[in-house]
């Protein structure tokens, strides 16, 4: 289906994941193990490593590309190179990481809910959105509600959140629509467990059917 997403879920701490990425951190180009050895924390180096086996797994089993080249737009938004008709994007919080794929642009973002000073944060927010905290009955949850529509539109546009510093869109978060530079983005969004997710793209959906990576 045109401008379908698909959208995979993992988490880090599953064993069997674990072994996974074990096996094929050994397939990761040189470039690649250079970064996932640079990080300090076993957890950022298994999201890592977690990250890049979904990515080249998706795309073989379902898009039939097999080890997928990803390089980095001007924005720092991952691609994947000489494949014009695939885009992905990915996210990770917590012990979860969060992979959308689709054959038109799209955006994601998992945020792990927890005690936050968001009244602090909420200040780069526009107007609307402090207004939406002011009235929430559970402000957190309103609060990474919010965060993770604009993040996974700003990523879905390709230039991330660094947009927010220039212009405040309006998103309608109510019916899930950014009507941007003549162009519709749809935001799905949904609490898994402690997790707040959105995904955003050219058509409506995306969230329906979240499948277990493993």
């Amino acid at each position: 289906m045109k401008n379908s997403i698909g959208v995979f879920i993992a988490d880090i701490k599953d064993s069997r994941l674990m072994e996974h990425c074990r096996i094929f951190y050994r397939k990761l180009s040189a470039a690649e193990r250079r970064k996932a050895d640079g990080f300090l924390h076993e957890d950022d180096r298994l999201r890592f490593v977690a990250g890049r086996l979904m990515i080249n797994t998706i795309a073989a089993e379902q898009y039939g590309i097999s080890a997928p080249e990803i390089r980095l737009t001007e924005y720092g938004k991952p691609y994947i190179t000489a494949a014009d008709a695939l885009h992905f994007n990915i996210s990770h919080s917590g012990d979860h990481v969060v992979l959308a794929m689709s054959d038109a642009p799209v955006g994601v973002d998992i945020e792990q809910r927890m005690p936050i000073e968001w009244q602090q944060i909420s200040q780069t927010f526009g107007e609307k959105e402090r207004e939406m905290l002011d009235k929430a009955g559970d402000p957190i949850s309103c609060f990474y509600r919010i965060w993770t529509m604009r993040e996974a539109f700003a990523k879905a546009d390709g230039r991330g959140i660094p947009l927010f510093d220039e212009e405040q869109p309006d998103i309608d978060y109510e019916r899930g629509i950014v009507a941007h530079c003549g162009k519709t983005w749809y935001l799905a969004a949904a609490e898994i467990g402690s997790y707040s997710v959105c995904v955003c793209g050219s058509s409506p959906g995306g969230l329906d059917s979240v499948q277990n990576f493993i």
